[in-house]
């Protein structure tokens, strides 16, 4: 496709006649054509024209070849440094018959990192993750979590000082002795969806109707140890540098944990993309070993699972945990691995006192915004 810029005189360098011209440029190569555009002087290559300012104001276009002494005349100051430009441009564009070469190899090129990205980058976060500083993912996940909260439609945090309080005595209790990543920092929201997720850096954010869900504190511990388990092997980290590959690591590489469209694709990609089942099945065994040293029921996970995949129609919150807990597959498999390895245990002893249990539920009954 040509490209007209302008007007200039036409020297063939053969007769003294003067020839008002216009100038194309096809590709890599000045075109010059009569008035009109029909008639086709000269075709020059880019790359062997040569720039000569006779004066301020005029400027002379010409062949670096002694078998020629044609050239064009250009008189307009603005257009003479747009044909300059032009030429310097377009001098080092390959030759056209190279372009499909070019053009195939690049396609070939992004082919392979498509590939790359949708096989290799999961198995490259597992390993990757372990270099991402700390303190890093710890600036992501608060980030993130702000980001989530609104989400969730009430935007509150759920912060009675009892309530709370015996949520970190359930927390204290099952990472006794655990060696984790991050100091696990819970969160309750108040919501209308039942759930639970843990976000980079070790922040775990437990939405406020799942305390209707459970059907006592050791199984809400199970739930938590679940997502412990996420904590104990980075695997929210993870995710997120599958699904937002090389940005999620720029954006932490410069130290931008703020940027709206990286923390929207953050926060997207937490709540849209599952865990592998192979990541499912890493927090389920950690879940059961930790409740089995922390002296809790082990069996209150699969008991959750089962409700939820069941899906009882005379439970509102059920219904409501079946179509919102896409980030947690509840299959029946993982049940049946869950009963197979999780068997009660004689010495266990409730995760929490009866007063305790009751000011957990009751969290809520003081909320702060999230402002606050």
């Amino acid at each position: 496709m040509k490209l007209l810029l302008g007007n200039a005189e036409f020297f063939d360098g053969m007769s003294a006649a003067v020839r008002n011209c216009q100038i194309w440029f096809d590709y890599d190569e000045m075109v010059l054509t009569d008035q009109a555009g029909d008639q086709e002087y000269v075709r020059w290559p880019a790359a062997k024209l040569h720039c000569d300012w006779s004066s301020p104001t005029v400027m002379l276009v010409e062949q670096n070849s002694a078998r020629t002494t044609a050239y064009i005349k250009i008189t307009e100051d603005e257009l003479a440094k747009t044909v300059e430009r032009k030429i310097r441009l377009v001098a080092g564009l390959p030759k056209r018959e190279n372009t499909k070469k070019i053009v195939f190899g690049s396609l070939a090129s992004i082919a392979l990192i498509a590939v790359a990205l949708i096989y290799f980058l999961p198995a490259f976060s597992k390993y990757a993750v372990h270099n991402v500083p700390k303190s890093w993912e710890e600036k992501l996940g608060k980030n993130v979590e702000e980001t989530l909260i609104p989400a969730f439609s009430e935007e509150k945090i759920c912060n009675a000082a009892s309530g709370q309080a015996a949520l970190e005595q359930m927390a204290k209790r099952l990472t006794k002795g655990m060696e984790l990543p991050f100091d696990p920092v819970m969160t309750m929201v108040e919501s209308k969806i039942p759930n639970a997720l843990a976000l980079p850096g070790g922040r775990i954010t437990i939405l406020s109707k799942t305390l209707e869900v459970v059907d006592s504190p050791d199984e809400l511990a199970a739930v938590l140890a679940h997502e412990l388990g996420h904590v104990k092997h980075r695997h929210s980290m993870q995710r997120l540098i599958n699904v937002a590959g090389t940005g999620i690591v720029f954006s932490m590489f410069i130290g931008d944990f703020t940027g709206g469209s990286i923390i929207a694709s953050v926060g997207e990609a937490m709540l849209d993309s599952s865990y592998s089942k192979d990541m499912e099945r890493e927090a389920d065994l950690f879940a059961v070993q930790m409740l089995k040293k922390a002296g809790v029921d082990p069996t209150g996970l699969a008991s959750f699972l089962q409700k939820v995949s069941q899906g009882h129609e005379h439970n509102s919150a059920l219904k409501e945990a079946l179509s919102f807990l896409s980030s947690h597959p509840s299959t029946q498999e993982r049940v049946d691995t869950l009963n197979q390895i999780s068997h009660p245990q004689s010495a266990n002893t409730p995760t929490l006192s009866d007063p305790q249990w009751e000011n957990l539920k009751n969290i809520c009954s003081k909320t702060s915004d999230l402002s606050a």
